[in-house]
């Protein structure tokens, strides 16, 4: 017969078994100290402990809740019953008791490392990453306390911090592909598309059969024009899931890039077969089509787009009658202030089928729309909807039926106030003389898709403007810091940079007609330009947004503007000879 063990021996086993993994032992050891010390805390809790490892909180918790009536002062002890808590799904049980875990043992890691996670669990991230911190002053190596901060600042869209995060623990844990790929994304989505590249392609030769990682290199490669080796990335992955939407709507993406639209939609279509609320599939089949001229199946897809996500159940989505004599339509503006405007160019049209249209846009822009007169009444966007129909300005094509209505009507005028201009006017003149030639070289906000994303290299928009005669004037919203120092100097004269005008509407409505020439990506400028019934010259990325078409040196939209677009391969040499061209007429 076994000798057995004297309590103390026996705890002394249990805690090595435990420690070992060997659960089953560890707690025969502790029960063989209960039977004759039924109420041994140690004992208790070392049970405790075993049936969390187990994934059996509930009975883990009654063994630390005895073991913490015998031992109250013992912060390990409550760690351990705030963690079980935790996992039992009580997170608000589990910052309570772990607060008391911390009273006892103010420097025990893993106490706050649970409280950091219950945080994370009621969803009070601004505690929960107080807490990881102290975790990190605790333990500075914490992999795990690293990571989690990482995911909590990249979620709420703190890039720069989430980055610095992710790159400490690229140190901490060198070669770990999910890391080198979280990495990958950030840089990706602040529009450094190259140094993204370099660690996906760590993640993809350290985890090959990873299609996340080899997906996510693949869009880098077709946003750059690598379309073959990003297809071949693409193909690799769809062999072995052959049906995911993801990978479809990707292969859509890239060879839209290129120009192959006929391809891009099938692929599109597909994904939509697979999963018919695929946002990106619905975003990338819409543009193609009413890029390609196809409105009525485009405007159908554009009412998936996320900017109306949201609202999309509160709002009215039936097309519109061909009478609406009497009826009170409330249209709500989604997207941004260039979008506003050019929606709002379909209300006449519902004017004309009796409506009365009351347009609720962005405040900024507000009284502009109302000196225009393009509906009945304008009030705010935050003003209550009340109308007997409340209909998206962006759905206003598809409810009036592209083959019922002229699908593209022209731009509105829109009257600038007269004591803007002349400030404006004064301070042109006194930089330098005409002709006043304003430039913009980026609009929207880099991505990892790059999606809305229009822009095209600084450089060459100086190089293209070297020779144009008259004063140059930057008006470029969120430029990179020393991006118009380095325009300038590439230019070789002063500019005037008028950025700031960005911040108020009125400002570059009453800018955007004193202009002589504009030049520019797609942007509010543009639109701008158009209300003061002023042509642009317009560089357009590739694909190119569905305002200005698929192919042709004008857009149905914007009938009196000049579209310099990118080559398939992605040279700009065409579209910038045009440009410089274009200047010297």
């Amino acid at each position: 017969m076994a000798k057995q063990l004297q309590p103390q021996q026996a705890l002394e086993s249990a805690v090595h078994c435990l420690q070992t993994g060997n659960l089953k032992a560890a707690d025969k050891h502790c029960r063989s100290v209960l039977r004759s010390l039924p109420q041994e805390a140690n004992a208790l809790h070392i049970l405790g402990a075993i049936r969390l490892r187990q994934n059996d909180p509930e009975n883990a918790i009654k063994f630390l809740t005895r073991a913490r009536a015998g031992d109250p002062a013992n912060g390990e002890i409550l760690t351990n019953l705030g963690a079980a808590h935790r996992a039992a799904g009580r997170p608000d049980q589990a910052v309570e008791v772990l607060h008391q875990a911390i009273s006892l043992a103010s420097e025990n890691p893993s106490a706050y490392f649970n409280l950091a996670n219950a945080y994370v669990d009621v969803g009070n991230n601004d505690m929960a990453l107080q807490t990881y911190r102290q975790v990190i002053e605790l333990v500075p190596n914490h992999i795990s306390a690293h990571g989690t901060v990482a995911q909590i600042l990249r979620d709420a869209g703190d890039t720069d911090g989430a980055l610095h995060e992710f790159e400490i623990l690229d140190t901490l844990a060198p070669d770990t592909p999910e890391t080198l790929n979280a990495i990958a994304v950030l840089h990706a989505g602040s529009g450094r598309l190259e140094t993204a590249e370099g660690f996906l392609r760590r993640a993809v030769s350290l985890s090959p059969d990873n299609h996340e990682f080899a997906s996510n290199l693949a869009n880098i490669l077709a946003r750059t024009f690598r379309t073959d080796e990003a297809l071949t990335l693409y193909q690799g992955a769809l062999d072995n899931t052959p049906n995911d939407p993801d990978l479809l709507c990707n292969v859509g993406n890239a060879v839209s890039h290129r120009g192959d639209n006929h391809e891009a939609v099938q692929k599109y279509q597909r994904a939509l077969e697979i999963d018919p609320d695929h946002v990106d599939a619905h975003a990338g089949l819409a543009n193609n089509l009413l890029a390609d001229g196809q409105f009525a199946n485009g405007w159908k897809h554009f009412l998936r787009r996320t900017s109306v996500l949201a609202i999309a159940s509160h709002i009215d989505r039936a097309p519109f009658a061909s009478d609406l004599d009497g009826t009170r339509v409330t249209v709500i503006a989604d997207q941004g202030l260039g979008d506003q405007v050019f929606f709002a160019r379909y209300i006449p049209a519902l004017k004309a089928r009796g409506a009365r249209v009351t347009f609720q846009p962005d405040p900024r822009i507000a009284d502009m729309l109302r000196r225009a007169g393009i509906a009945d009444e304008i009030v705010p966007a935050e003003t209550p909807a009340d109308g007997d129909v409340v209909v998206s300005s962006g759905d206003l094509p598809f409810l009036l039926g592209s083959e019922d209505v002229d699908p593209t009507p022209v731009p509105y005028e829109i009257p600038v106030l007269t004591e803007r201009e002349e400030i404006l006017r004064s301070k042109l003149t006194a930089f330098g003389p005409p002709p006043w030639v304003g430039v913009t070289w980026r609009a929207g906000t880099p991505n990892m898709r790059q999606a809305l994303l229009k822009e095209a290299p600084v450089a060459l928009f100086a190089s293209a403007l070297r020779d144009a005669p008259g004063t140059v004037i930057v008006v470029q919203r969120d430029a990179a810091e020393g991006e118009t120092d380095r325009f300038t100097a590439a230019l070789g004269r002063p500019v005037l940079d008028l950025s700031a005008l960005n911040e108020d509407i009125e400002d570059l409505l009453a800018l955007s007609g004193l202009l002589d020439r504009y030049v520019g990506v797609s942007n509010t400028m543009t639109h701008l330009r158009a209300a003061r019934q002023k042509s642009s010259d317009v560089i357009v990325p590739r694909p190119a947004e569905y305002r200005w078409m698929n192919t042709g040196a004008a857009s149905p939209w914007f009938p009196e503007t000049k579209i310099h677009r990118q080559m398939p391969d992605g040279t700009w040499s065409q579209a910038f000879d045009g440009l410089s061209a274009s200047l010297k007429d």
